[in-house]
């Protein structure tokens, strides 16, 4: 229950932390069916993981990072025999959600830290009724459903801690944070794994333990660290605020004094819209990630285009190339009143070139050549080639294209690129060509062995075969696949060839050159 400070002195600092416990869980979970353990759950059939469990699954056995089958077992298994309420990961709810939070912390005090999704230190040091804000805050979280806990300290570690650990409202007054830290576990201090796994070697297990150790002893083995570590455990220090500060905006927009209708007015004007976008880029050292281009149609709709970039760019000329190949693969349909554009930041690209290697293209002219490629082969079918993640023959991948990293250039070449010592040649083996897609054959012989083999380009007797082999996948879902692979020789030359078991069509998988 709140009472107000002692001696009727507003202290120098004061402390709020609001934590939501369980934020994912609380996210997803119906009010109605808060008694049940559930947990929140991510990945795609068979292989689903659990992202988060509250309390109740945690008592279960239910851990973070578990198979949701192996989830599902322990609570059958345990005493309770209580089922898990299995609930879907909803990432839109919780960003909205965390942002109400964030609204909610702002009516008290404009300085707060966003700890984690669901969790806030609030500075009230200064306000009228520093004590009394923590009863609002948690009013103000149960106005949006959650059951929120708040915990008031002059220590901001401690008051954290006390969000965390304790139902309700819990204020710790000056000369009680030894007293309430003691009984919590190690892993409420910011250790690393390390020091952790060390202080448990000791036989440590809580933060009065900890706190009763000679703090030179601590020094000995830890450094300045340890000093730190008997000073949060007997809750003399604490964790600086760091200030919350909203993501800056990079927009542009401009009002049209007639309709536009044609693409080159309109890149006339979007040019001018850019170069001031990419100047105040420059002057935070930021470049453009991805640009949304939303442009007012004379009817009242609106059009909207985002153009991903595959390295970051600050060129307004490059980025107008860019958004006009865009706009001519996608026109708007109709006349232009008024533009508006938002870039995403990201940290500009800073390349080092080789000495003795071929300079690479200048990411402006990358990223132009690119989306002219796309708008010739249309999207999804540019970039670098990447194995699927899966045995079928034929399957393969393909990756968004990005500029190659310096760093991974230098793993291969040196510092100095190409210039590095010569390796012996490597022996000559055979090299398999995959035809893409598999070519249509007939494949005659007895009892399913191949003698004969016409096709595309080979047609002619098997002089010599090696198989069967024989590979499966996807027998989880509904486009489960069963292969039989032989390597024949036909006319001096080798082929692959398969069978697919449920068809028994043949396909000519590729030759060996």
């Amino acid at each position: 229950m709140a009472r107000a400070a002692p001696g009727g002195s507003q202290p120098a600092s004061v402390y709020a932390a609001l934590c939501v416990p369980d934020f994912p869980v609380a996210v997803a979970r119906p009010a109605e069916r808060r008694a049940e353990p559930a947990a929140v759950v991510c990945g795609e059939s068979p292989r689903r993981f659990v992202h988060a469990a509250d309390v109740l699954a945690r008592g279960l056995g239910v851990r973070e990072g578990m198979a949701l089958a192996m989830a599902r077992e322990r609570c059958r298994d345990s005493a309770s025999g209580r089922p898990l309420l299995v609930l879907e990961r909803d990432e839109l709810a919780e960003r909205q959600l965390q942002g109400r939070l964030r609204t909610l912390v702002e009516t008290v005090t404009p300085r707060f830290e966003e700890c984690a999704p669901g969790a806030f230190v609030l500075a009230l040091a200064g306000l009228c009724e520093p004590y009394a804000a923590a009863q609002r805050l948690a009013a103000g979280a149960a106005r949006l459903g959650l059951e929120a806990h708040v915990g008031v300290s002059q220590n901001r570690f401690v008051a954290l801690c006390a969000a965390r650990t304790r139902q309700g409202v819990l204020h710790v007054y000056p000369g009680q944070e030894a007293g309430f830290l003691q009984a919590l576990p190690l892993e409420a201090l910011p250790l690393g794994e390390r020091e952790l796994a060390t202080l448990g070697r000791w036989g440590l297990r809580k933060v009065g333990e900890l706190a009763r150790l000679p703090e030179d002893r601590l020094v000995e083995r830890f450094g300045a660290q340890g000093e730190r570590m008997a000073r949060l455990a007997r809750g003399e220090a604490g964790l600086p605020l760091r200030a919350y500060q909203p993501p800056e905006r990079f927009d542009a927009s401009r009002d049209f004094d007639g309709e536009v209708g044609d693409l080159e007015s309109l890149s006339a004007a979007l040019s001018g819209m850019l170069e001031q976008l990419c100047q105040r880029l420059r002057d935070r050292d930021r470049a453009v990630a991805s640009l949304t281009t939303r442009l007012k149609l004379a009817d009242g709709t609106m059009f909207e285009r985002t153009t991903d970039l595959p390295v970051p760019l600050s060129d307004p000329r490059a980025l107008l190339d860019l958004v006009r190949i865009d706009l001519e693969a996608h026109p708007p349909g109709g006349a232009v009143e008024s533009a508006a554009m938002s870039a995403e930041p990201a940290e500009p690209q800073r390349l080092q070139h080789a000495l003795f290697a071929a300079a690479a293209p200048s990411p402006e002219r990358l990223a132009v050549t690119l989306a002219r490629l796309v708008q010739l082969v249309g999207p999804g079918r540019v970039g670098s080639p990447a194995v699927a993640d899966t045995h079928r023959p034929g399957a393969a991948g393909l990756n968004a294209f990005a500029a190659e990293d310096q760093r991974a250039r230098a793993r291969r070449g040196g510092p100095f690129g190409a210039a590095r010592a010569a390796s012996p040649a490597p022996k000559r083996a055979l090299a398999f060509r995959c035809f893409r897609p598999f070519r249509p054959a007939k494949v005659t012989g007895p009892a399913g062995r191949p003698e004969h083999v016409a096709a595309e380009t080979v047609r002619g007797p098997v002089s010599a075969s090696a198989g069967p082999w024989r590979v499966s996948g996807g027998w989880w879902t509904s486009e489960g696949w069963q292969y039989q692979e032989w390597d024949v020789e036909v006319e001096g030359r080798l082929y692959r060839i398969c069978c697919e078991a449920t068809t028994e069509e043949w396909f000519l998988a590729g030759a060996y050159d």
